[in-house]
């Protein structure tokens, strides 16, 4: 019997992520609430407090969860094309031209009083780096084909497009800026880091 209440908690929790994702992707990280999430779910505010002691700890479940979703979102793009150009370019859409983008999400949630506490924001970066091993291994693919020259330092350049990602995006999706100009220009830097942006390697 507890297996099955263990189970029916599980599920529960997931729904209410996946409900907080959705509002965050549609509606933006300011409007998740408890409130909104009761209402997409269809439970009662209280019934939270069965699975989460406090909202604190809801919201940064649910900020957790918007890291993985866009590791797993990077992860498929260059995982699920042999041609390195055509896998940053499905990365890119990602990025910039996706309905519902994970990236500004982010970038909203950093923004907010979720990552004062020191203890979460250790959680958070651990997660980061592991993330990171994840793309430099994905990313190691390709210079195992030579498509990435072998003096290019991978965790390097991992590093390198991280911190690009969040400057172009935070243009794009929260001051404005042409979404297809910051899909290029990322691209671009990209490939440069990268070292592939030549005639020979295209």
């Amino acid at each position: 019997m507890p297996r099955i209440n263990a189970e029916y908690r599980d599920e529960a929790k997931r729904k209410i992520i996946a409900a907080a994702l959705d509002i965050a992707a549609t509606e933006g990280w300011e409007r998740i609430t408890l409130d909104a999430i009761a209402q997409k779910v269809g439970v009662t505010k209280g019934a939270f407090y069965s699975y989460y002691s406090n909202s604190t700890d809801l919201m940064q479940e649910v900020f957790l969860a918007v890291i993985r979703t866009i590791r797993d979102q990077l992860l498929d793009s260059l995982s699920g094309d042999p041609d390195i150009h055509s896998a940053l370019d499905s990365a890119s859409d990602f990025l910039f031209l996706q309905a519902k983008p994970m990236m500004p999400v982010f970038i909203q949630a950093i923004a907010s009083s979720i990552t004062r506490d020191t203890a979460f924001r250790k959680n958070v970066n651990q997660l980061i780096d592991e993330n990171s091993v994840l793309i430099v291994a994905a990313m190691s693919r390709y210079q195992k084909t030579g498509q990435i020259p072998d003096d290019v330092d991978i965790s390097s350049a991992v590093r390198a497009i991280y911190g690009m990602s969040m400057g172009l995006v935070m243009m794009t999706h929260v001051l404005g800026r042409d979404a297809r100009e910051g899909k290029q220009a990322w691209v671009e830097a990209a490939e440069r880091v990268l070292k592939i942006n030549t005639e020979e390697n295209r």
